[in-house]
């Protein structure tokens, strides 16, 4: 494969990201402030549909490897983009007048089943576009890339606009930019070479599953090392508003702390791409994680108003972020295309995989907020002199991570 290539494929990531800090982070508070909605319908609806989103990734994993060989990935991708083009419609865009529980669920829902449906098939795909495990890399390398290009374009575009995100002219902008990167990025994803594919068909659900569980456990190895990672990454990524705004008193620098931690990660990408070629794909996610534990360390010398301080950790923790994505991502693609059944069928299950590995990330971000926000009730402030905070945002991490690192090292 050539970096034309690598660009066909990665571009996707870029319009994927621009949902995620809109979804799950602006519109609740929109919703809430611009409709008749109160704060606990708008929550319970979101937490409805995301919870039914948790259950799908399987099973639409599954699906996709049995219909592949009639249904090739790109296509797809590229019929699911149209549906989550108009799920989004419908949550940036709503009637705010006539705005309903049941509708905000439904659309949620719509909205979360689309973007699973083009997630799993774009992930399983570079696990069958190339056997070379270099190659497996670049490619989750380049759409993390431009996944953290999509998550800043989102950061600058209402300083770019002159907008705030409780504005509906923001997400009529958003829509218009999201929906033609989406679709010129689906139809660009057809012109890649035909990637590997598998003409019998898997069995059902649940048999391919137990199946892989007993002749293949290798395929699962990485996922407990996958799991406390990605908690050790979603607390602080949960609790970084409230930390910023209430602990160190520098709500107004928040789009700054983001765009230094996004950017840092872009910048170091390719390093970490070449460091995996020379020492390997697990030792540089080792080397990534102990990067990140001793980066956060420095949280627990921070007072409020230290503003140098935690860009020094922005800096530094960032440097982790696309490595962290791209290299686990990487390492399973490689063990997916791996496996074989009885005379060397290769069966389609690269998209249940990763439905499996969709799965366990939506349910490390539900737990993260399960764990956090109640303890923090609990502790009844966020300031200085409280330190519950500090151990929830950078303590827990660190010690999940290094834990990760430990589960990881023993199967090296």
């Amino acid at each position: 494969m050539n970096r034309l290539n690598f660009l066909q494929y990665g571009l996707l990531g870029l319009p994927l990201a621009m949902l995620g800090i809109p979804l799950y982070v602006y519109l609740p508070t929109y919703y809430a402030e611009q409709s008749a909605l109160g704060l606990t319908a708008v929550g319970s609806a979101l937490l409805a549909a995301r919870f039914a989103d948790v259950i799908t990734d399987p099973l639409i994993g599954w699906w996709s490897d049995r219909y592949q060989s009639r249904f090739s990935r790109t296509l797809q991708i590229l019929v699911a983009s149209v549906l989550l083009v108009i799920g989004v419609q419908q949550l940036w865009l709503p009637d705010l007048t006539t705005l309903s529980w049941w509708s905000l669920f439904f659309w949620s829902f719509v909205t979360y089943l689309a973007w699973t449906a083009v997630q799993i098939p774009y992930l399983a795909m570079a696990a069958e576009l190339s056997t070379r495990s270099h190659t497996k890399t670049q490619l989750a390398s380049y759409r993390e890339g431009f996944a953290i290009i999509g998550v800043v374009l989102v950061l600058i575009l209402p300083v770019i606009l002159g907008l705030e995100h409780t504005q509906s002219e923001f997400y009529a902008q958003l829509f218009a930019l999201f929906a033609f990167a989406l679709l010129i990025a689906a139809i660009v994803l057809t012109r890649l070479p035909k990637p590997i594919t598998h003409h019998k068909p898997n069995l059902v659900f649940w048999k391919t599953a137990l199946r892989l569980w007993s002749e293949h456990p290798q395929v699962f190895h990485i996922m407990p090392s996958y799991f406390l990672n990605n908690l050790a990454n979603a607390l602080p990524a949960t609790l970084f508003i409230l930390f910023v705004s209430d602990y160190l008193k520098l709500e107004e620098y928040t789009g700054l702390f983001l765009l230094i931690y996004f950017s840092a990660g872009l910048l170091a990408l390719p390093v970490w791409i070449r460091l995996s070629k020379r020492f390997g794909k697990r030792q540089t996610w080792q080397g990534s994680m102990l990067l990140a534990s001793l980066s956060f360390i420095g949280v627990f010398f921070l007072d409020a108003g230290d503003l140098n301080g935690f860009l020094i950790v922005s800096l530094l923790t960032g440097l982790s972020l696309g490595v962290d994505i791209a290299m686990p991502a990487s390492i399973q693609a490689d063990i997916t295309q791996e496996v074989k059944f009885e005379n060397n069928h290769r069966p389609p299950i690269a998209g249940l995989l990763f439905g499996i590995w969709g799965m366990l990330t939506k349910l490390t971000l539900a737990l993260a907020v399960g764990m956090a926000f109640p303890i923090l009730d609990w502790s009844e402030t966020i300031n200085a002199q409280d330190n519950t905070i500090l151990w929830l945002y950078a303590g827990l991490p660190i010690l999940l991570k290094l834990i990760a690192w430990r589960l990881l090292n023993r199967q090296a």
